[in-house]
């Protein structure tokens, strides 16, 4: 026998009966045998109303949280970088550096001859500076010199447009200016080439634009002066001209303070923890070479007509300010008609949005101290020897691509309009053409 009543109070009845309470059901059934079908009844009901109780949840709590957004971006852009790159490189400087490490030494043995290093006594020194070890020695303790460097610098490009995202979801822009922007970021510059070629060069600006991008996003969150001094310091030790990044990072760690007194021991702290980041470098080198000076005084290369003058001279910024300005497409007769030089291309023809840089707002807060940050950052860049040697666009202009997406950003006055998603989409349009004309068709002149 059945009986069927409305969803009120607690029903009695005969104790060959089963009382059911209110359990906001739209009605109450009371069975006297077979008690197994209300049973499971009551099992779909509530697991019914619990799934939609994880459903609200989850679109109240997780969507909306940055970090779940950051790692679906650095999920999708490191599908895009992976299907467009090369896959691997044979310049693996940082995999052999980090299995010497593991093994108790600084220098690489039987440095196969194609490696570009600072060979002394018989004993191969990577030049460049450590810091990208540190993501790639987990994975050399399991899988030893079969570590793919290119993967890995791949995972950090990703990982670094996440952690943009971050920056710019604090820094409180729009959601659809702030998806602008990052597809900038992603695609729409030569970051996208330089993380899938992965090669030592390559991987170290990954692992500097990695840092830079968290110094950005804790100085626009937490900003705790000592861990930002210590990430811009981590910057520098994967590519040393981002240790003068720091005027952005100094003002922004004080800004707020009011007090003269706050400002001085923040400032201080985060110029000791930059300081101690700069220290662990000289040290590394006193244990390369017994001197503070870094390996690139003893590469192979120097020999080169275009050291003439040394490492750095200020008779080399003719060359950058070309590679920079006016280094443009070849012209082809044949298909596909402009193929990128591989010396390099001009800043604006690889990223036309970078224009909107001049249109930045003076009066904004982080205008100012970007194009500090920039210019200073700058000065090591545009006096060294060499423009990148082979690549896609002028890739020194990585080592300050926060700086230059804070003033693309406010020359766009933070919005976006038909034309600022055409110039963003034209960017992402030339950097596909260069991206596919090295990795794939092999299209460079």
């Amino acid at each position: 026998m059945t009986i069927l009543y409305p969803a009120q109070s607690k029903v009695k009845v005969s104790s060959s009966s089963m009382i059911i309470s209110d359990i906001y059901q739209p009605s109450l059934v009371i069975y006297q045998r077979n008690l197994y079908i209300p049973y499971l009844i009551y099992i779909e009901r509530t697991s019914i109303m619990d799934f939609r109780q994880v459903g609200i949840g989850f679109k109240q709590r997780v969507l909306p949280n940055k970090w779940f957004q950051a790692a679906w971006v650095a999920a999708l852009v490191f599908v895009i970088y992976w299907a467009t790159s090369t896959g691997s490189t044979a310049f693996d400087h940082y995999v052999r550096l980090s299995d010497a490490f593991l093994h108790g030494r600084l220098y690489i043995e039987n440095a196969p001859s194609w490696l570009e290093l600072a060979r002394v006594d018989g004993r191969g020194y990577v030049m460049e500076p450590p810091a990208p070890t540190l993501f790639i020695i987990p994975w050399v303790a399991i899988w030893g010199l079969s570590t793919n460097q290119a993967i890995i610098s791949m995972l950090l490009g990703a990982a670094a447009v996440g952690l943009f995202w971050v920056a710019a979801t604090q820094l409180r822009w729009s959601l659809s200016f702030k998806a602008a922007v990052t597809v900038l970021v992603a695609f729409g510059t030569n970051f996208w080439w330089v993380t899938t070629e992965g090669s030592v060069w390559m991987i170290a600006h990954a692992s500097a634009v990695f840092f830079l991008m968290a110094a950005l996003v804790e100085t626009t969150g937490k900003n705790r002066p000592w861990m930002v001094g210590l990430l811009v310091g981590l910057a520098g030790l994967s590519r040393l001209p981002t240790f003068l990044a720091f005027p952005f990072f100094a003002y922004t760690v004080c800004r707020g303070s009011g007090e003269r007194w706050v400002i001085i021991r923040r400032l201080t702290i985060f110029g000791v923890a930059l300081a101690v980041m700069g220290g662990l470098y000289l040290l590394y080198n006193y244990g390369q070479f017994g001197t503070l000076n870094p390996g690139y005084y003893r590469g192979q290369f120097l020999e080169g007509p275009w050291y003439s003058k040394g490492l750095f001279d200020i008779s080399y910024i003719p060359r950058h300010i070309k590679a920079i300005l006016f280094e443009a497409p070849k012209v082809t007769e044949s298909f596909p008609f402009f193929k990128p030089s591989v010396i390099g291309m001009g800043l604006f023809f690889t990223t036309p949005a970078l224009l909107y840089m001049f249109g930045a707002r003076l009066k904004e807060s982080l205008v100012l101290p970007a194009i500090a940050g920039l210019l200073l950052t700058s000065i090591p860049l545009v006096t060294y020897a060499v423009t990148g040697w082979a690549q896609f666009g002028y890739r020194f202009s990585l080592d300050v691509l926060p700086f230059m997406v804070i003033l693309v950003a406010s020359g766009m006055n933070h919005r976006l309009n038909k034309l600022n998603v055409a110039v963003i989409l034209l960017s992402c349009v030339i950097n596909l053409w260069g991206v596919l004309a090295l990795h794939k068709f092999d299209w460079a002149a």
